[in-house]
């Protein structure tokens, strides 16, 4: 039996990013959060109180983005162990990617999100910066949020996409980018094919939440139907780690709109915690 990762944990709850006009409800989730991760390992990520400003570009509230994705470097520089970024929106998991491909350039890429988050600056309908995060990952946005590090197209797969506009089916074509529907019948098996196909040496997982069934988890901001089950979400990203070490993850847009919802669906945030320290690490 594999041994639990040791890793850091970021707590993170930078709403900035999310398009929605309830974004400060990330905030509540992170704090409902907070006290489940081990004191000793983690890590609190100074995220400015103000909304912040676009800085000329088309991001919106982009000094705060910025500021908030700086400050968690700071505490990754250096690191060995993987992080596990949690409470804030998709941007958010920026900081830890990077750290990822610049530990291991062969990383492979688990994007399990509703939406492939791949929108450009130059045409974002809402200019928030967690519709581009990917976009951003892979060094294709603006020069402040643009990896340093940036992943390789062919070693990124989207799961469970299936709210995608024009424009980003489009790069999905132009970068030749693999996806996964929600409706396919063991993701499990279909990811440990992928990751052996592009001989995957270690894996980043990032989870925005939507990408669950709404009929299993409500604390997101705008759930879309026919997601992946708790059950093969958890399953998927065990048999991805038990296939390749972790090397990061997040676990994004925990926005739970009361105290029940949060009671609730913290346990499900819990278990893909678990799921994701569950085997070895790069």
């Amino acid at each position: 039996m594999a041994e639990p990762t040791r890793a850091k944990y970021l707590l993170m709850p930078e709403w900035q990013g999310s398009a929605s006009s309830r974004a400060m409800l990330i905030t509540d989730g992170a704090a409902h959060l907070r006290e489940d991760l081990p004191p000793t390992a983690r890590f609190d990520v100074p995220v400015p109180q103000q909304a912040g400003d676009s800085l000329g570009t088309p991001v919106a509230r982009l000094s705060s983005v910025v500021a908030a994705r700086d400050a968690a470097r700071e505490i990754l520089h250096g690191t060995e162990e993987p992080a596990i970024t949690l409470g804030g929106d998709c941007a958010s998991t920026l900081a830890g990617l990077d750290r990822a491909v610049e530990r291991d350039p062969s990383v492979a890429v688990l994007w399990f999100d509703a939406h492939p988050d791949l929108q450009h600056p130059s045409t974002s309908p809402s200019g928030a910066a967690s519709g581009m995060a990917l976009r951003h990952a892979l060094g294709q946005g603006i020069g402040d949020l643009n990896g340093a590090h940036p992943v390789e197209p062919a070693r990124v797969l989207l799961i469970g996409a299936r709210e995608v506009d024009p424009e980003e089916a489009q790069a999905i074509d132009e970068l030749g980018l693999r996806a996964i529907p929600a409706s396919t019948e063991s993701p499990a098996e279909a990811i440990a094919g992928w990751l052996a196909e592009v001989g995957a040496t270690s894996v980043y997982v990032h989870i925005d939440l939507d990408v669950l069934d709404p009929a299993e988890f409500a604390a997101v901001h705008s759930p879309v139907p026919f997601g992946l089950s708790v059950s093969d979400l958890a399953g998927a990203v065990r048999a991805a780690i038990a296939q390749a070490p972790l090397a990061g993850a997040a676990i994004c847009e925990f926005a739970p709109a009361s105290a029940e919802i949060a009671a609730d669906d913290s346990p499900t945030v819990l278990r893909l915690l678990a799921a994701l320290v569950s085997g070895g690490t790069r």
